[in-house]
């Protein structure tokens, strides 16, 4: 009796234990697969260039940006000066469902 649930439990655990497998190896596949794909671009104008930075580490220049739709985001932006106009490619990130943006002057 004792061996016949043992058994049972064994079977049920490998059939979890597979199922999760199955998943997580289609959400990798999904993940890899999408990486990088650009999803909209946006243009936008250059509101104000900052440095963030400290004392050992390196220097990084970033430009607060309103976009055309009006909304604000951040990005690092080289040669950054306010005024410039820019064009912001929104890109799906490593996990498949967050976004990275890119912004580059025009």
């Amino acid at each position: 009796m004792k061996v016949e649930m043992m058994k049972n439990n064994i079977r049920s655990l490998a059939k979890i234990v597979f199922a999760t497998m199955v998943i997580l190896g289609a959400y990798v596949a999904m993940c890899i697969t999408g990486n990088g794909e650009t999803l909209k671009v946006m243009t936008g104008v250059i509101e104000k260039c900052a440095v963030l930075g400290g004392k050992s580490a390196e220097a990084y220049s970033h430009a607060t940006i309103k976009t055309s739709s009006g909304s604000y985001l951040i990005s690092s932006v080289s040669s950054c000066s306010a005024g410039r106009d820019v064009n912001i490619f929104v890109k799906r990130g490593i996990l498949y469902f967050n976004a990275i943006y890119v912004a580059e002057i025009m």
